[in-house]
């Protein structure tokens, strides 16, 4: 019988809990002569195999409101090893209805998710639909004026007075700056960085072995640091920093809030020893231009790094003092 019972539970575990209600049928069935079994949880019928009569299961159903779950065979058993088999069997069906619950439970779960994911593939495909539309309305009129500004600033129209001429320019930068703001509104949004400081802290750790004092680092203690842009790009920009004031033999690392919000300003000083070599600075400004920022450098009198970088527009950055 535990062999029996074994083998049920393995067709349970490869086929599934239905199959393994299945299998513990059939094996009653074969153990104890019956020519029909079924299986109830209070008044429902979960399973049930070969000639069951409908009589019998109606009053079945009746008696089975005081049990959790009953299994019955047809004819009724007559010796005591039957009767042993089907009263194992009945111990040991709870269990696999339990799974069977969870297992159904697990599937509308699964169901749920997948009819959750499939609307959010719907809103991401509407909301690109709109983002193109609405990326061709703003960008259609402001190519046109641009197309006119040139026209004019070529001489195409005649001559042009010098007011005229700085009208001109001024709409020529203004729509430039307006193209630079269209594209950063509408490109995709990408996951920012939860918290700045653990990205410096592990770029500017002390390193052994080496004879100078650790970088001081004055970071906001009060609350996290969130900025836009991918992790990777803030991992390398801090590591670009570690490397161009490795030589120095005193490195301070301040970030802090910058006169415009909602910016982040990271500066870093080093003296003396300290060189940013040509390579450094151009990854650096690469970066703080893909981050959407700024960096000034300065060597005289000493190494002083400057960034002015946006941050996470759903965590303001409080207001500089």
């Amino acid at each position: 019988m535990e062999t029996t019972l074994t083998a049920v539970a393995e067709q349970a575990l490869r086929g599934g809990t239905r199959a393994g209600l299945e299998a513990l049928l059939k094996a009653s069935l074969r153990l104890t002569g019956a020519t029909g079994a079924a299986l109830y949880e209070g008044r429902v019928c979960v399973m049930k195999v070969g000639n069951v009569p409908a009589r019998r299961a109606q009053a079945t159903d009746r008696r089975s409101t005081k049990r959790a779950s009953i299994l019955e065979v047809w004819p009724a058993p007559l010796t005591t090893s039957q009767r042993s088999v089907v009263a194992r069997f009945s111990a040991f069906a709870p269990a696999l209805l339990a799974a069977h619950a969870r297992e159904v439970a697990q599937g509308a779960r699964q169901a749920r998710l997948l009819e959750a994911k499939q609307r959010l593939e719907r809103t991401v495909a509407a909301q690109d639909k709109r983002r193109s539309r609405a990326a061709h309305d703003l960008r259609t009129p402001l190519m046109v004026i641009k197309g006119y500004v040139d026209m004019m600033l070529k001489g195409t129209g005649g001559p042009l007075g010098a007011q005229a001429q700085r009208y001109l320019e001024r709409i020529a930068r203004s729509a430039a700056d307006q193209k630079d703001l269209i594209e950063r509104r509408l490109a995709p949004s990408v996951p920012g960085l939860d918290d700045l400081r653990p990205v410096l802290e592990r770029a500017f750790a002390p390193v052994k072995g080496r004879g100078r004092a650790a970088p001081t680092l004055t970071l906001p203690g009060e609350r996290t640091v969130p900025v836009q842009g991918a992790r990777a790009d803030w991992e390398l920009l801090a590591r670009t920093l570690a490397r161009g004031t490795a030589g120095a033999v005193a490195v301070d690392v301040h970030l802090g809030p910058a006169l415009e919000a909602p910016h982040w300003l990271l500066r870093v000083q080093a003296c003396p020893g300290a060189t940013l070599t040509a390579r450094n600075e151009a990854v650096l400004r690469q970066l703080a231009g893909r981050l959407g920022g700024t960096l000034s450098v300065a060597v005289e009198p000493r190494l002083d790094i400057t960034l002015v970088l946006p941050g996470d527009d759903a965590f303001p950055v409080p207001a500089h003092r």
